[in-house]
């Protein structure tokens, strides 16, 4: 049924929690699971060099983070890749990768909460709904 899976991931809990689920369905169908993070810097940022120094942190954090999950998907027998894709739109990139390299689903987080102010992957569950391939979207548990 699914072949390759795309985890948006921006290393909060909840993108873990997708993990999780996103590994149960690769383990189950044997697909191919592919982890992109969106690296981006705020429109506000003022110069190239704020922009770029943005970037790069994201690019630190995001790739520590996946380093530090990475052993999850190789225990339950699961092959992971993880990609940075610099865009100032996240959804739009995540999209863009995801109809490019052939996904047949999508598996995200949904931050209800006011701490999704601090997320490199905000707001992004409404455009991927409409796109075409399938989302799983995994909540954080409030209403």
């Amino acid at each position: 049924m699914f072949q390759r899976i795309l985890l948006a991931w921006d290393g909060s809990e909840l993108a873990l929690r997708a993990f999780d689920v996103a590994i149960d369905i690769g383990r189950r169908y044997d697909a191919e699971l592919v982890a992109v993070s969106v690296a981006h810097s705020p429109a506000h940022a003022e110069t190239a060099a704020d922009r770029a120094e943005t970037i790069g942190t994201a690019h630190r954090y995001l790739t520590q983070s996946f380093e530090e999950v990475i052993d999850r998907a190789r225990r339950a027998g699961v092959d992971v890749e993880h990609t940075i894709v610099d865009d100032e739109e996240p959804a739009q990139a995540l999209l863009a990768y995801a109809h490019e390299h052939g996904f047949d689903l999508i598996v995200c987080g949904h931050h209800h909460s006011g701490r999704a102010g601090r997320l490199l992957l905000k707001g992004i569950v409404p455009a991927l709904v409409e796109n075409g391939v399938p989302v799983l979207v995994v909540n954080d548990g409030s209403l």
